[in-house]
């Protein structure tokens, strides 16, 4: 179920892509750096094929996405309760003992 629940992610995401790149671009050189393009206010609600199906696939990806974070094969708990259960690092500060700091080191404790 899995594999294919990321095989078709992987076709809708790139069917998004193609969709995306097929459509005409709404404004101008302008709104890129600050100015107002003349398709900023023009006529709204006029919505091309292409840009529902650009809706449908976003939609559709997103929630593909969502499936295969709960359906995960290596899935087999929380995150955080494994992070809660795990005895914390113990770190040694300072030279061992039984060994000495090698020469030219700060901790000689030469000016």
């Amino acid at each position: 179920m899995y594999y294919l629940l990321l095989t078709v992610f992987i076709v809708i995401a790139l069917l998004l892509i193609v969709v995306v790149l097929m459509q005409r671009s709404r404004g101008d050189v302008g709104t890129a750096f600050g100015g107002m393009g003349q398709g900023v206010f023009g006529p709204g609600g006029v919505d091309t094929i292409l840009t529902k199906i650009t809706y449908w696939l976003g939609f559709s990806l997103m929630a593909i996405a969502i499936l295969l974070a709960l359906t995960h094969p290596s899935k087999k708990s929380s995150l955080i309760r494994d992070e809660g259960a795990r005895p914390p690092i113990q770190t040694q500060q300072g030279t061992p003992q039984g060994q000495t700091a090698p020469l030219g080191t700060p901790s000689e404790g030469k000016p």
